[in-house]
């Protein structure tokens, strides 16, 4: 899967993260509260480490390394983007939007 962040959301990720180094971001399908997992909604979690199942996405993001568990990757496109409008996150791809209002959790949440 590749992810391309644009440069409005570049800065907005970075200064948002507690990052020591090198950050790893999930891009995570949260079915809490939704019901059914198809409902699910995409938002991005800080870790600590990679969980070993997890997939790294291609990104052209330095500093960060963007994962997935592979389980929820079908909801997903191969290509998606991290865009940056009207005051908020925004995850797409080149098909549709996934998130209008991408929530980041940072380590310190």
């Amino acid at each position: 899967m590749n992810l391309q962040v644009k440069k409005e959301a570049r800065q907005v990720i970075l200064d948002s993260l507690a990052v020591t180094g090198e950050a790893i971001v999930e891009i995570e399908h949260d079915t809490d509260g939704c019901g059914c997992v198809v409902s699910g909604v995409a938002r991005l979690v800080q870790l600590v480490e990679k969980p070993e199942k997890y997939e790294t996405l291609t990104s052209d993001l330095e500093g960060v390394t963007f994962v997935m568990d592979p389980q929820v990757s079908v909801f997903f496109d191969t290509d998606i983007i991290i865009d940056h409008q009207n005051g908020r996150l925004q995850l797409k791809s080149p098909n549709e939007m996934l998130n209008p209002r991408l929530k980041l959790v940072p380590l310190s949440a």
